[in-house]
């Protein structure tokens, strides 16, 4: 009997995994699709510096799509400052196929770019590949970001209610908060804040949550990944479950009944 139960309670979470997954797959399939332009060339901002501070030392990432039957691309090169290009050779290469409404196939090139020992004040980088060529313009002021966030909540975790609170906790007083919540490539909302907030109204899917606080002390940010699932689904997964089980049980009962059969021969001891 013992055997029978985990095996039925395999089967159960099984299909209980099942079918969060595919509730999962068809939420992210709802979501609309962020469709890059071909031929381009990007530069990625450093998500702490959405106010236009930096460190002194940070990362940009060059991003550079092709149409899918172009020439291969072997370096991209960068420019701080307007001084000399330096060439980048280690490129990751992405392809896809039948992307977006338009279903076009294109590849995207990647580089990884790390500036050291910036100078206080503005700067600009220019990306140069397949004759494209992008700019981005920053400021250093290295004093600026301080490690001062905690989010509380949310998590990196399934929230089954639709209202989810945003709590965090940071060092000195509030002179800007914002938020940035995305709902896989969907713009959910964009606020500014002074304190916890409560994010509500929020359909099945999953989320992405930019926070940045400035304190007297600095700016932070933090970024958070998490669900929400509805309680109808995963109560209709609880209860598949139950059934399953019960289904098993009853046929275990059945068949063991089968195996031992009253023996009519057999008759009550006396005294």
């Amino acid at each position: 009997m013992k055997k029978t139960t985990v095996a039925l309670t395999l089967v159960a979470i099984l299909f209980i995994s099942l079918a969060l997954g595919v509730h999962l797959i068809n939420t992210a399939k709802a979501n609309p699709i962020s469709v890059p332009k071909v031929p381009t060339i990007q530069i990625s901002y450093p998500l702490t510096s959405m106010g236009g501070y930096v460190n002194s030392t940070v990362e940009f990432s060059i991003y550079v799509n092709i149409f899918i039957e172009s020439p291969a691309i072997n370096s991209i090169s960068f420019s701080l400052d307007g001084g000399s290009p330096v060439n980048l050779e280690d490129l990751k290469v992405t392809n896809y196929y039948d992307y977006g409404p338009d279903k076009i196939d294109f590849k995207t090139y990647k580089a990884n770019i790390i500036l050291e020992d910036l100078t206080e004040g503005n700067h600009t980088l220019v990306a140069y590949a397949d004759d494209m060529s992008a700019s981005k313009s920053f400021i250093v002021n290295s004093y600026y970001h301080l490690t001062a966030l905690n989010v509380l909540s949310p998590n990196n975790q399934i929230y089954s209610s639709n209202l989810v609170p945003l709590t965090f906790g940071f060092t000195g007083e509030i002179e800007n908060a914002h938020y940035y919540l995305y709902r896989g490539h969907e713009t959910v909302s964009e606020k500014s804040l002074t304190g916890n907030v409560t994010l509500d109204n929020l359909p099945d899917g999953s989320y992405d949550l930019y926070l940045f606080v400035t304190t007297q002390y600095g700016q932070d940010s933090k970024a958070i990944h998490f669900y929400v699932i509805g309680l109808p689904i995963i109560v209709g997964a609880t209860g598949l479950s139950a059934f399953l089980i019960a289904i098993g049980l009853l046929f275990y009962l059945k068949r063991r009944r089968k195996q031992a059969p009253l023996d009519s021969t057999l008759k009550p001891a006396r005294d």
